[in-house]
């Protein structure tokens, strides 16, 4: 995720990550230090609080 944003460049859009897996919260982490405009969540209904925080 982090390498693809940085390939990118800038985005004008949000960006809201939903991670699944043995290593979500390790992923989490690194998304949240690398300083990017890219928010990340680990449940579906957090996931979801963000988009409707992001559209209104």
């Amino acid at each position: 995720m982090i390498d693809a944003y940085n390939s990118i460049g800038d985005i004008k859009v949000p960006i809201i990550v939903r991670l699944q897996g043995t290593n979500a919260e390790e992923a989490k982490q690194l998304i949240t230090q690398s300083g990017l405009k890219v928010q990340s969540a680990i449940l579906l209904s957090e996931a979801a609080a963000l988009v409707n925080k992001a559209v209104s």
